[in-house]
């Protein structure tokens, strides 16, 4: 009877200590029991890990010389369910974290070094600086100390990734009124519009570099015969951009602001998750009477301006 009782006491701990193993962390310090995790954000804030908008992650993980030590890559299934990011490295390691989604899509050159500032994330373009949209890029970036074994100083760490990409899209009002010289006598007109002051690169820290170039959104003459932009436009979030429209290759108008739905005048931005709306006026007299920009977020149909 007493090795019964034995047996019975022998496994219950057993099975107790199995329990808190995979219950989870029993240790005193929980730095070390700590976890690495990735979570996706919309331009509000708002968590949307899980619903998929990001399909892959490459996260480039350098020292505090800023060195490369590995680039750790993250699939669909692995950033949804939050799964955690396994770093192999000495306890007291200083490690900063680079992440940058949606890189597979293919619509941006990715160049990487031996050090930090070597990370470009560029659009791909033209010998003339025509640049071409690149996917919906999300960033972010996190500085880590390890602890133990696979643990962080501080508990549990989230890498954080923001969007970086918004949309534009362009209009004209009154553009038949608008004077166009030097024209031969039945000439045809080709309009073109254009986006000019944009940097083509995104760096390790997130910030705009490299050459600036233009971008040409497609544009087609609508019923009323003004030339408009179908579709939006990807392009990385910027400032102070300037919007132009050409015909037959000669410069007709362009614009670096606008007035505002609240009634001010401001810059042309792109923000991320937003679309801005360019429209370019002409008066009946052929004047041109300046912009009107409307910045709505994605996935709201609002392009009317009535002010």
């Amino acid at each position: 009877m007493k090795s019964i009782l034995f047996t019975k006491k022998a496994l219950s701990l057993v099975l107790l200590a199995v329990t808190m193993l995979t219950a989870g962390c029993i240790k005193d310090d929980l730095d070390e029991c700590s976890k690495l995790t990735l979570k996706v954000v919309n331009y509000q804030n708002d968590d949307i890990t899980p619903l998929g908008d990001v399909k892959d992650v490459s996260l480039y993980v350098f020292d505090e010389n800023k060195t490369l030590l590995e680039t750790v890559q993250l699939d669909k299934d692995f950033i949804v369910n939050r799964k955690e990011i396994l770093l192999n490295y000495p306890e007291g390691t200083k490690l900063t974290l680079v992440a940058y989604g949606n890189l597979s899509g293919g619509n941006q050159e990715v160049k990487t070094g031996t050090k930090a500032e070597d990370l470009l994330v560029s659009v791909k373009k033209t010998d003339d600086g025509q640049a071409f949209s690149p996917d919906s890029i999300f960033y972010g970036n996190k500085e880590v100390v390890t602890f133990g074994v696979g643990g962080y100083v501080g508990g549990n760490q989230e890498i954080v990734i923001h969007p970086r990409t918004g949309t534009v899209t362009m209009r004209t009002v009154n553009l038949p009124k608008a004077p166009l010289s030097g024209l031969k006598a039945g000439e045809d007109v080709t309009y073109q519009f254009q986006v000019d002051r944009l940097k083509e690169s995104l760096d390790y820290s997130g910030t705009q570099a490299g050459s600036t170039v233009h971008y040409n959104p497609d544009g087609e003459l609508d019923n009323s015969r003004e030339w408009i932009t179908p579709d939006r436009t990807n392009m990385y979030d910027n400032e102070n951009l300037q919007g132009s429209i050409y015909y037959n290759g000669q410069l007709l108008q362009s614009v670096e602001d606008g007035v505002y739905e609240d009634g001010t005048r401001g810059p042309i931005t792109v923000q991320a998750q937003r679309n801005t709306l360019i429209q370019l006026e002409w008066g009946d007299d052929g004047a041109f009477l300046g912009a009107k920009i409307k910045v709505t977020p994605w996935g709201v149909v609002d392009d009317n301006i009535d002010w």
